[in-house]
């Protein structure tokens, strides 16, 4: 695995690198700025004007909590404004829009973990996103919304690439979890009863990379990368941004990362979750 520093808008062929597992770190994107700061609005407006967002756990019981990070993710996932920044962002980066669709923005709240760390807030263990339904094409962006520390980041397990991982993707269903599970996060306070696709064996942790990165530094990745979240046990709560751009070219001839392990039986499923950069129509999948 390869580590590039600020140099997306520099390498044009970083689809290939990603797909091979490399991974990009980039500092200084003018659309990551935007996407935090955009963030950080949001966070405000969906806690009613408080502006102290990394105590927002130690302010209100968890219940109320999790009533206005639920608001708070509907606002941003469905705001015009994150799907501009997302097209920005691929005409920062030299790519052009017209040939790229993405899932939904989505924006991570993880406080403490004694506090809350199911539903909306839930500690992912480590896993693929191929696992999840995630095409082999799927490059993955991720970018603190404040500075943060390793115990609070997100985990990349970069020896496992191209090694199988022995997991539940095949009794896994995402037609399930876009239909009925996702609607249940609210309802998921004390322990997390939804079903996800997890490891069935041990994951060792030698090769185990934490990025602490400052606002709106984003790493760019292969969603086919084992990865998860870090438990956060300190006292800030950690806001992160990420998004998932498909290259349709590479989408229709199935490039993209080794598959090693993931078996998740409806891919097709997330289709309709997919917009076209250039314009946010619906992706209506793969045309013969």
């Amino acid at each position: 695995m390869n580590l590039y520093i600020n140099q997306l808008q520099k390498k044009a062929d970083f689809k290939s690198a990603i797909y091979a597992g490399d991974i990009f770190l980039n500092t200084q994107l003018n659309a990551a700025k935007e996407l935090c700061a955009f963030a950080q609005e949001s966070i405000t407006a969906a806690f009613d004007g408080e502006t102290d967002h990394q105590a927002l756990h130690r302010l209100m019981p968890v219940e109320e909590f999790v009533v206005l990070v639920t608001r708070l993710k509907g606002q941003f996932t469905n705001s015009l404004r994150a799907k501009e920044l997302i097209r920005g962002f691929t005409e920062e980066i030299g790519a052009a829009p017209e040939a790229f669709i993405f899932d939904v923005p989505r924006i991570r709240v993880v406080p403490n973990y004694d506090y809350l760390h199911a539903g909306v807030s839930y500690a992912y263990k480590p896993h693929r996103d191929t696992w999840y339904g995630g095409v082999d094409c799927q490059i993955n962006t991720w970018m603190p919304v404040y500075t943060i520390q390793p115990d609070q980041t997100m985990m990349i397990n970069p020896a496992y690439f191209d090694k199988p991982v022995k997991n539940t993707s095949a009794q896994w269903s995402l037609s399930d979890w876009i239909g009925v599970q996702r609607q249940r996060a609210k309802d998921n306070v004390k322990e997390e009863v939804r079903q996800h696709p997890v490891p069935t064996e041990d994951i060792d942790p030698a090769s185990e990379i934490r990025i602490a990165g400052n606002t709106a530094e984003m790493l760019i990745f292969s969603g086919s990368h084992l990865h998860g979240t870090v438990p956060n046990y300190t006292e800030q709560t950690r806001f992160s941004v990420d998004f998932r751009l498909m290259h349709l070219d590479d989408l229709k001839h199935k490039r993209g990362a080794i598959n090693v392990d993931s078996a998740c039986p409806d891919v097709g499923a997330g289709f309709k979750d997919y917009f076209h950069a250039h314009d946010f129509s619906n992706f209506q999948g793969i045309q013969s």
